[in-house]
């Protein structure tokens, strides 16, 4: 993956994790309403990514992802 962007749009903060699991708290925070986190040619990561939040139900994120 060249390019790559998660976008937080829910209400609630999310926590990212790069290869491993996510915990609350920790690793790379996107705020709520619109916080993001871009993986570009300068920080390079093709591995699995995890997610987690501390509201109730169900939260959404948007990711584009190119090649």
């Amino acid at each position: 993956r060249k390019y790559a962007v998660i976008v937080n749009d829910s209400d609630t903060v999310i926590y990212l994790k790069l290869a491993a699991a996510a915990a609350l708290n920790s690793g790379i925070r996107l705020n709520a309403n619109g916080g993001f986190y871009e993986i570009t040619p300068l920080n390079r990561y093709a591995g699995i990514i995890t997610g987690i939040h501390g509201g109730s139900g169900n939260k959404v994120v948007c990711v584009i992802e190119g090649a």
